[in-house]
């Protein structure tokens, strides 16, 4: 018969089934822990990480993957403009000038890349404008329909629903001023030449045209050469290289398509919103016509002006004493010019004579000025110019917001920098090559 169990025994036993029982509960509880931390930073990397914020406006902001996406777009752009740079350089041959100016543009972007954080403020400043230009455009009544959008991206292609606009030449007329009866007196008529006029020695020489061989036979037609013609760039077209070009940049620069058509919309508010800011900017400018002479220094000024004072001809005196080459044989006639467009000095002193008035000898950089002014009116400003003025006062508009708005920064918005896409080897290659003066491999884009 088995010998029945004692007290202490039964005791034992049930001490030892408690000891198991805890470390079973105990190992237990340190899975459970060491597992949700583990998926807890699996949703933090990929769930809560990515929706932070790094930008903020009132109720709009970027969370930190599309900033990282912009920051890697950044630098794939960079990228792609190295290569550019390169293979504009291997076309123009190797004019050492120009190899120095292109090379110093390499190094430049190459700097750039090997600076991540520069790139991530760079990616903050240009986010932070997009957030105050929705914000602006949303109080303004301003928008872009999916439709504009689409348009816009299919124009970005070169695809147009209706057919490739034909550009049509556009002839920029320059303002032409009537002389005064004064002016008229201080300068020949040839002064201001109007525009568009040509001489004998630019008409082209007749081209003789052979006349037909009357005895050739009407049985030998001339071989025809095909013409090419071009592919019609259908909407299936489009659309298989819009896709080829997303996938690209999602593979290359981790850009998403929302963010690509993100980017894009906020591209499209900007020009209203500039337009619509701009919109009284004028075209004309207030300007000054004026001729001078220049010279070395203040005591050949004062002679100049003495023969000046007696009646010697400012055109003969320009073409004998002035250093300025580019206008001493047309009397020193500068033109029509803006107060921008001349160094402080000249300027001023231009804008204080009265038409017709020679001033005293003008100190710049370049030596001494004898200026007389010719005429001083508003006056028309050509297109390009049009353009720069409203860019400046958009810029000047943009800057005010940015310091009435301040997007709220993420402190920890470094942390989302990515150095991706990294620079190719082969770049790397060609900038060692630059800096220790060796020739260029050509460029192959990566």
């Amino acid at each position: 018969m088995p010998e029945p169990k004692t007290r202490k025994f039964l005791a034992q036993k049930e001490k030892e089934e408690r000891q198991k029982k805890i470390i079973v509960i105990a190992t237990a509880v340190v899975l459970a822990i060491v597992l949700g931390l583990v998926v807890y930073g699996i949703i933090d990397q990929q769930v809560i990480e990515p929706k932070k914020k790094v930008i903020e406006l009132d109720s709009r902001s970027i969370n930190a993957t599309e900033f990282e996406e912009r920051v890697s777009y950044q630098r794939y752009q960079l990228i792609s403009q190295a290569y550019q740079v390169l293979q504009i350089q291997q076309s123009l041959g190797s004019d050492p000038q120009m190899a120095g100016y292109f090379q110093q543009q390499l190094m430049q972007i190459f700097q750039q890349l090997q600076q991540p954080l520069l790139i991530g403020q760079q990616v903050i400043q240009s986010a932070s404008d997009d957030l105050i230009i929705l914000e602006e455009s949303e109080q303004r009544g301003l928008e872009v329909s999916d439709e504009e959008l689409d348009r816009e991206v299919e124009e970005l292609f070169g695809y147009f629903r209706e057919g490739t606009p034909t550009p049509e030449p556009t002839f920029e007329a320059f303002p032409t001023s009537t002389l005064s009866p004064e002016q008229l007196t201080l300068v020949p008529p040839t002064a201001t030449p109007s525009p568009g006029e040509e001489s004998e020695g630019d008409q082209p020489a007749p081209t003789s045209t052979q006349a037909a061989d009357p005895t050739a036979s009407a049985d030998q037609d001339p071989t025809a050469t095909p013409l090419l013609q071009p592919t019609e760039y259908t909407e299936e077209l489009f659309q298989e290289q819009y896709q080829e070009a997303i996938n690209n940049l999602k593979r290359e620069a981790n850009l998403s398509e929302e963010t690509f058509r993100t980017m894009i919309r906020a591209f499209v508010l900007r020009g209203k919103l500039r337009e619509q800011i701009t919109q009284d900017v004028p075209r004309t400018q207030e300007q000054v016509w004026a001729r001078h002479i220049l010279v070395e220094d203040q005591e050949t000024a004062q002679e100049v002006l003495d023969k000046l004072g007696e009646g010697e001809s400012f055109v003969e005196l320009a073409a004998e004493y002035s250093t300025d080459q580019s206008n001493n044989q047309t009397g020193g006639n500068l033109g029509w010019f803006s107060r921008e467009r001349m160094v402080s000095a000249f300027a001023e002193a231009a804008w204080e004579l009265e038409v017709g008035e020679i001033s005293e000898p003008v100190q710049t950089d370049f030596g001494y000025h004898i200026i007389q002014k010719l005429g001083h009116e508003d006056r028309p400003i050509s297109e390009s110019a049009y353009d720069e003025r409203k860019d400046r006062v958009f810029s000047e508009w943009l800057e005010e917001k940015r310091k009435e708005y301040r997007p709220e920064i993420n402190p920890d918005w470094m942390e989302f920098v990515t150095d991706k896409p990294s620079i190719p080897p082969q770049l790397q290659q060609i900038i060692q090559a630059i800096q220790q003066g060796q020739s260029l491999p050509a460029p192959t884009q990566q």
